[in-house]
């Protein structure tokens, strides 16, 4: 057997073809009304790269003869210092077709029986150096519109019986089934992970969720902020998720920017750490928004968020939309956050180390509060709670 071979194409892409070529398979395959082995590339002895006639070296008409590969583990073979697994596959591909010789193992390929609709090839990989078999492989080669029946007679012009399945060869074709359902079990996997999926979707505000767990790692990776009254920003963009009816950006996503703005403004000075340690829960209690300019599509957009003052139940926050387009101040958040099994100055204290003063509270931001405090006891007085704590 000829020890070194030439490439037609790239020999990443060579495939099986030596094995049938020693036994005259390609040729009997173009002379059976179109019939078909997969896969083949055409492989060329070297020296010899212009003259199709001298392709195959020395035919082997031994249906059933074992024929010899040598090669060598390289470093595009190795993964933990040994050959990878998906290796084996592949050197078995090209040995099956008779790939160019290597030093180092040997791999010995034949046939071993055949079937009505493919032909069955053991392939082990013998190591030069102390003869161990280190790998064994069985290859159930199809053939594609003829028979082996019919490729073995026009190969040796008569019938050749088939020979017997080894026992070992029988527990292999035993599997066999199980891979060919195996689509359609992936197939049913992939169906129930859809529904699963769409069943969560209606059930809950799922991208609420997965945006919560991007600003926490935005977050995180940012240095911290130590001034409690400093003006942090968070940048946006309107999506075709923030859009109404009207094109631009829907009332209700810019209650839910502020959100996640919060959330991204706690993280960073240290108010959401505090108030873990603590026990405590921030909720907001109340919040007031003006429209001054509507956002419109893929317009981009700062929330600018600071702490204006706090007092003995709630912090108080502003939060400002300003487009990056002119710098207008689309709209005007009041928020008031507060501190449920906690006070604002335990979270302070925690997260200073010392006492710091409240800032002076705007009038805006007075007659705001005013009015939460006045609507608050006009809600008890409706209820009857202001009667019974009397």
């Amino acid at each position: 057997m000829s020890r070194d071979f030439y490439l037609t194409h790239n020999p990443e892409t060579v495939v099986r073809i030596s094995l049938w070529l020693r036994c005259g398979g390609c040729c009997g395959c173009s002379g059976l009304a179109g019939s078909l082995l997969l896969p083949g590339r055409v492989v060329l002895p070297a020296g010899r790269r212009g003259h199709p006639q001298s392709l195959v070296p020395a035919s082997v008409f031994d249906i059933t003869a074992e024929q010899v590969i040598s090669s060598r583990v390289t470093f595009n073979d190795i993964d933990m210092c040994h050959m990878n697994n998906a290796r084996y596959l592949r050197e078995c591909d090209f040995a099956r077709f008779s790939l160019y010789t290597r030093n180092g193992y040997e791999l010995r390929s034949r046939i071993v029986t055949w079937d009505d609709k493919a032909f069955y090839l053991e392939q082990r990989f013998v190591s030069t150096k102390d003869g161990l078999v280190c790998a064994v492989m069985y290859c159930k080669q199809s053939v594609i519109r003829t028979t082996p029946d019919k490729i073995m007679q026009h190969l040796c012009k008569r019938k050749v019986e088939c020979p017997e399945f080894p026992e070992d060869l029988q527990h292999w074709l035993e599997r066999v089934p199980w891979f060919h359902t195996f689509p359609e079990t992936l197939e049913m996997l992939l169906l129930l992970v859809v529904c699963a999926l769409l069943l969560l979707f209606c059930c809950l505000d799922v991208w609420y969720f997965l945006r919560g767990v991007q600003v926490f790692l935005e977050a995180c990776f940012q240095p911290g902020v130590p001034d409690l009254l400093a003006e942090q920003t968070v940048d946006g963009v309107v999506t075709t998720h923030d859009l109404d009816y009207m094109g631009h950006m829907n009332n209700s996503r810019y209650l839910r920017e502020c959100d996640f703005a919060r959330f991204h403004h706690y993280l960073r000075n240290g108010f959401f750490t505090a108030s873990r340690k603590l026990g405590a829960k921030m909720v907001v209690g109340a919040s007031t928004i003006r429209y001054r300019r509507s956002l419109n599509f893929r317009e981009a957009f700062a929330i600018r968020t600071k702490v204006l003052g706090w007092d003995d139940k709630a912090f108080y926050l502003e939060q400002r939309f300003v487009s990056k387009k002119d710098g207008f101040v689309s709209a005007v958040m009041l928020c008031r956050q507060n501190v449920v099994h906690s006070s604002p100055e335990k979270v302070i204290d925690f997260v200073c180390k010392k006492k710091i003063e409240c800032p002076e509270l705007s009038e805006d931001l007075k007659h705001w509060i005013d009015y939460i405090a006045a609507s608050s006891q006009a809600l008890r007085a409706e209820s009857g709670l202001e009667d019974k704590n009397k």
